[in-house]
Order: C-alpha cells, then structure tokens, then sequence
C-alpha cells in the first residue's frame, strides 16, 4: 500500500486520510474533467457557483441567485464575503476568467468547457453581478453552473493552465500543499466561506480495494472510497462504519454502433438485454443497494420516464431474437472495462459474461485502466466492440446531460443517431417546461426502444470508514469536506 502514512506520524494534529483509486490527472485544473474520483477530490479545493440537492432542486452557492432577463443573458449574482485561499477575493473577474478561457482554443481538449459550449461570453454588471450570455436559449444553464468551478483569475492569468494546476487556488476548505500521484497533502484553509473541521486532508493512492479496505482496518486511512459491498462488510466486520447511497447515473455497457459487428442489429441488442438477470445481480453482487435500470437516465434525475417498464429476463426469447437475426449460435463480441473503481465492478462483468453464454453469446472482458478509458473517450481509440461506463446525470441531476457523452453531441460518438437529436436539441433549448419534459421522455424512450447499451442498473456507491468519522457524505460527486469531523 504505497504512500499510505502510519497513524504515528500523524497523531499530533487532525489529519483526515482519505484512501482513493486516483488522483486526478490534470491535478488542479478542475475543467479537465467531469467524472468521479477526480471531482471527489476538486470537491476539497474549489466551489461551482450552483449545487443540486438531493431532491434535485438547484441550490445556492458561490452563486446566491440567478434569472433570465432575456431568452439569452442570464444574470448571476455571487455570494459576498468570500476569499480564494490566496485572500484575494471572489468577485466577477473570476466568472469573466473562467468564461474567457472557455473560448480560446485550448479549451477545446476541458470537458467542461465542452459541455458549456452554448455559453458565449460574460459581462461584469458589478463586483458581485455578472451576465452570462449564450448563443441559443439555454433554460438547463444553472443546472450546470456546479462544473463551472471558481479559480483564482490572477493566478490562473499568471500561471497558465498548467502551472496553475501546480499550484491550485480555490475557495473549497482546503488549499493543495504537494501534489504527488501517490496521494495529495492538503491544508486547512480557515478562512473559506466552508471552514473544515480538521486541519489536514491527506490524499492516499491504493489502487485495489483490497488494498483500501486494509488501510481503514490498519488506522492508515480514515475513508476508503470506491469499495464494493463485499468490502463494506470487512470494514464493518472490523469495528468500522459502512455506507452505501446510490447516484444519478446508470452503469450500462456501451456498443460501438460504427463498426460491422452484430450487434449493428436491434434485434441482437434487445436480446442481450433481455438475457441479463438483473435482479439476481443487483439482490446478489450489489446487496440490493440499488435498483435495476432500463433507461439511460436515473430515477433521481429530472426528465425520467416512469412509465418505461423494467426489462425483462426472458433467455429463451433472447435465443429466438438472435436466431432472427441470423445467429442461431450466437457469437462473440469484446468489451472493455475499468475493475477495480466500481462497485463490485469485476464481478458485475463476469456475471453479465455467464449470462450471455447462457444465450450462446461470448462477451470478452478486455480490462484497461481508467487513464486509457479516458483517452479512448477523447480520440476515438477504441479496442473492442463495447465499453462500461455510466449515463452519468451528475452533476445537473437532469436526463439530458447524458447526452453530452453519448449522443452526436460527443466529438467521437460511439453512438450517433441524427432522428432523435433534434428532441435532444429541443429539451436543451426550450424554456417550456412541459415541452421540455416531453422532449426528455422521447429521448428516454428512443434509447430504451433502440436498446442503445446493455442498460444493467442505477448506480450505488459504497464507502468505508473507521468509527470516529463523523458526518462524511457525498452527493452528486461533491463530498462535504467542510463538515467531516474526526472524534
């Protein structure tokens, strides 16, 4: 367990150890990317200007309100009184920075900066008051505003995107002392607006949950993050505490629709579906911490289609669907696939796989770190007919947002479909909510029709912890570092 501190070097001060899988690649540039563990950790360093509660309400945050004043500005106004960990304080010039740099060309390869393409540029009103004006109507816009994480301008000016990542500087409760891949040490930041109740984060790498799991029970680590359920029960075994809650985004595996491969065929992808025994998976691999998915959008998130039926196990129509379509005898197929970030992940794959064979289908599980999953998503690299990933509706808590990644709107889709994007561009657009509402449900529903991906269930997460943690939770991907507390 490489770079996880024993307790003795570390009993004279609070200092809350978390163990995780990673550490972001782009360190501190917080745009870089939009998945977890990398915003599990920016949620100790930065702020977004909006949260989603867990009702999926947008809240205040560094942005204390926000309205239209014309189908295209909306006018942002900011909370008073808070500092960046440098002292300088947070004002407009920090939205004007933050925009500015969003439409230079080096903010091409920032997902973030992708995802807020339709904003087109920011005006400062005053100190506290700033428009954001976008180039079509753009009514989900504070439902993004949590990616839109505050950097200090004058740094970020100064350093350059790089460097700033170096050497971060946000308004979260604690500020980044060494960044190393073997785990960041992190400081209080006292004078946030969100005050942590500890004096020191430290980062810790262990890139097996086993591995995790052994630095809770061995007073190394405070949290582990990332575990399965079969982990939990360990680290509970063991005198600690166990969570499990479940997010805004479907574990689904993928199919490349561009390559010549059988599963081109509709018929081949509903019979694979239908071959799946979610329940079992779900009661078996997963404890019965979450529920099954048949639709790429969570039931948590807004736009979700209730009226979608569960999908059936039906094998023997599965065998029928694939004898339709020409393969009596089945065939095989590769996928791709990050283990040992998930809950349970492995497992989850091999069980998929015996379910298949089942059908005479032979699913492949080609396993490849996150890092390469990453890049395939970015250049279009892929080495296999499928990949696992999630329809991830954090952190705007809305349907639509898994379009970004998995519709024609992604500059290297694995899936594109020209007949639903414009309801996609519809339910982006329209200020009606009844039309907007409408629009996400068609989506829902073409997805689901089309059997897009091997939809397979919402997904939960597990953590682990020793029993002196207090008052740890994550929503959305944000974890409250400024209300952890050590007894």
């Amino acid at each position: 367990m490489t770079g996880l501190c024993s307790a003795a070097t570390l009993a004279a001060e609070k200092t809350l150890r978390v163990a995780t899988t990673v550490m972001p690649q782009s360190i501190g540039n917080p745009y870089r990317n939009t998945g977890i563990p990398n915003i599990f950790t920016w949620s100790a360093l930065f702020d977004g200007l909006t949260r989603i509660d867990d009702q999926g309400r947008v809240m205040p945050w560094l942005a204390l309100t926000w309205r239209n004043i014309d189908p295209l500005t909306w006018r942002i106004t900011l909370r008073p009184n808070v500092s960046f960990s440098n002292d300088a304080p947070l004002n407009a010039d920090a939205v004007l920075n933050t925009v500015a740099y969003f439409q230079t060309p080096e903010a091409a390869r920032e997902l973030v900066a992708r995802e807020m393409s339709f904003i087109k540029s920011a005006r400062k009103i005053d100190n506290l008051t700033v428009d954001l004006v976008t180039d079509v109507p753009a009514p989900h816009l504070p439902r993004v505003l949590p990616l839109m994480y505050m950097v200090e301008p004058a740094q970020w000016q100064k350093l350059g995107p790089e460097q700033f990542a170096q050497q971060p500087i946000g308004t979260g409760p604690f500020a980044l002392d060494k960044p190393d891949v073997r785990g960041w040490k992190m400081s209080a930041f006292t004078k946030s607006w969100r005050a942590p109740k500890v004096e020191k984060l430290n980062w810790v790498v262990a890139a097996e949950a086993a591995s995790r799991v052994q630095a809770v029970l061995a007073d190394q680590a405070d949290i582990a993050l990332n575990l399965g359920p079969d982990e939990v029960n360990v680290i509970e075994a063991g005198g600690g505490k166990g969570l499990h809650w479940r997010n805004a985004s479907v574990w689904a595996i993928h199919f490349h629709h561009n390559k010549d491969t059988p599963l081109k065929d509709v018929r081949v992808r509903e019979a694979l579906n239908i071959a799946i025994d979610r329940k079992a998976l779900v009661q078996g691999l997963l404890q019965g911490a979450t529920v099954e998915a048949a639709q790429p959008g969570s039931s948590m998130a807004y736009g979700f289609d209730d009226t979608i039926p569960l999908i059936p196990y039906d094998p023997a129509r599965a065998k029928k669907l694939l004898a339709e379509a020409g393969y009596p005898k089945g065939f095989s197929f590769v996928i791709q696939g990050v283990v040992g970030t998930g809950s349970s992940d492995g497992a989850v794959y091999q069980k998929v796989a015996q379910d298949l064979a089942a059908v005479g289908v032979t699913m492949q599980i080609r396993q490849f770190p996150v890092t390469e999953l990453m890049r395939n998503a970015m250049d279009g690299s892929w080495n296999g007919d499928g990949f696992g990933l999630t329809y991830s509706s954090e952190p705007t808590i809305d349907v639509i947002r898994t379009m970004q990644n998995h519709s024609c709107l992604w500059a290297k889709p694995w899936y594109c479909d020209q007949s639903i994007m414009p309801a996609i561009r519809v339910a982006l657009t329209t200020f009606d909510e009844a039309e907007g509402l409408k629009a996400r449900h068609q989506v829902m529903r073409h997805y689901r029709n089309q059997y897009v991906s091997l939809f397979l269930y919402e997904t939960p997460r597990f953590a682990g912890m020793r029993a002196n943690v207090m008052d740890f939770r994550e929503l959305h991907g944000f974890i409250n570092f400024d209300q952890i507390r050590l007894q």
